[in-house]
């Protein structure tokens, strides 16, 4: 495939160039359908290791200590129930500040809890694992209109198996964050440009990397417009051309809403970035991250010598390979594009080292050129059972992940 973002079947797509005599309601009810039929099987695979590595983490887990607050709740997540039981205060805990959690996740939770009555942290729970099985449908969905159906599956599955992957099922952001960019970055192949500009919209109230998506979506809207040279009519399939101008102009307003709100209670324009150095956190230059890998590499400073470093500093090495990997496929650009820039905002906001995997979630698409590599592999019995040792291996690792910091959890 091309790198193009145009594709055969977009004509009656959503948010795309229908047909004018065509019901959109019902169109994307039959794409659902039929989508949701071919997706099944990837969705149950990635579900059934997922299952595998939690009960393996659960089961280790208390031997590490790092289950004391529960299988799904982590550091972060104390943060995540605070905010959506009292909203953005500064007084909600002695330490640190709510502003560099963004407000999509935790609204989920309060509005699930007035909706349920289910406490807010089991409502957390519920939307990242419906986020994680919506995503594995979406990797299902890219995986095969880049390549084909089975690599669409192991595509889904490989991203189970990545090393922070406990992650995927915690009371965390992050996995509705990549289920929204997954979603918009098929949108974008699909041409639906109303789709992928609400989805990138509410990407941006999720989470920092999510930034990406949207840069990503207002180029490709760009490049879109610049094609049609701003006509308002697409006279090639009788579409307006006002998609794309939102496409353009949508994403970044729920980032850019979020920042000013956080300015105005800051009382600054860089607020967001002060309330990010109150943890520690913020933008590096390249020598302070090459000097972070050369530590992990030597694995002799304090700190470094242990399961997480060496799984770490892997990464970082192997990320730039895969993504030179992804650009020889030819796969199509958005997906390198999102890819880059997602890359570029992990390696320059390195601060504890260790956590650096759980931000390759976001990197989805460096898994291609591997799922398209096992597809290829014509003896599928030995593929799954690697699958399988590996979900195991995810369990086992999860338990060395530094996710209960103790007294830091609000």
């Amino acid at each position: 495939m091309s790198g193009t973002v145009v594709a055969a079947d977009d004509q009656a797509s959503p948010g795309g160039s229908a047909p004018a005599n065509a019901s959109w309601p019902r169109t994307a009810a039959r794409l659902a359908r039929s989508s949701a039929v071919r997706a099944w099987p990837a969705v149950c695979i990635y579900l059934a290791i997922r299952l595998v590595s939690t009960a393996v983490f659960a089961i280790l887990s208390a031997g590490h200590g790092y289950a004391q607050r529960g299988l799904f709740v982590f550091v972060d997540s104390g943060w995540y129930r605070l905010i959506a039981e009292h909203g953005y205060d500064t007084h909600i805990a002695k330490f640190g500040s709510p502003f560099p959690f963004f407000p999509l996740y935790p609204g989920l939770m309060r509005l699930g809890h007035d909706v349920t009555g289910l406490s807010v942290d089991v409502v957390g729970v519920i939307i990242t694992w419906l986020a994680a099985a919506a995503c594995a449908w979406a990797l299902f969905e890219i995986g095969r209109r880049v390549r084909d159906a089975r690599t669409g599956v192991i595509f889904a599955a490989l991203w189970a198996l990545l090393p922070s992957a406990v992650i995927e099922g915690a009371s965390y952001a992050d996995t509705l964050a990549i289920c929204l960019s997954a979603w918009a970055i098929y949108a974008l192949l699909r041409r639906w440009w109303v789709a992928a500009g609400i989805l990138a919209f509410f990407a941006g109230l999720t989470r920092p990397t999510a930034n990406a998506l949207v840069a990503t979506v207002c180029l490709a809207a760009l490049i879109e417009l610049i094609k049609r040279r701003g006509h308002l009519r697409d006279d090639t399939t009788g579409g307006a051309a006002w998609r794309p101008w939102f496409a353009l102009v949508i994403p970044p307003l729920g980032m850019i809403g979020y920042l000013a709100y956080v300015a105005h209670r800051m009382g600054s324009l860089t607020g967001y970035l002060k309330a990010q150095k109150q943890w520690g956190t913020g933008f590096s230059n390249v020598q302070f991250v090459l000097h972070r890998i050369h530590e992990g590499m030597l694995g002799t400073a304090p700190g470094y010598q242990n399961y997480p470093t060496l799984i770490t500093t892997a990464a970082l090495l192997a990320v730039p390979v895969l993504i030179v990997l992804l650009i020889l496929q030819r796969v199509p650009w958005p997906l390198i594009c999102y890819t880059v820039i997602v890359a570029v905002i992990v390696y320059a906001s390195i601060h504890v080292y260790t956590v650096v995997p759980r931000e390759f979630l976001a990197l989805f698409p460096l898994l291609l050129p591997i799922a398209s590599a096992l597809a290829k592999i014509q003896r599928r019995p030995a593929v799954y059972l690697v699958l399988a040792a590996l979900a195991v291996g995810a369990g086992w690792y999860a338990c060395y992940i530094p996710i209960n910091a103790g007294g830091s959890i609000p």
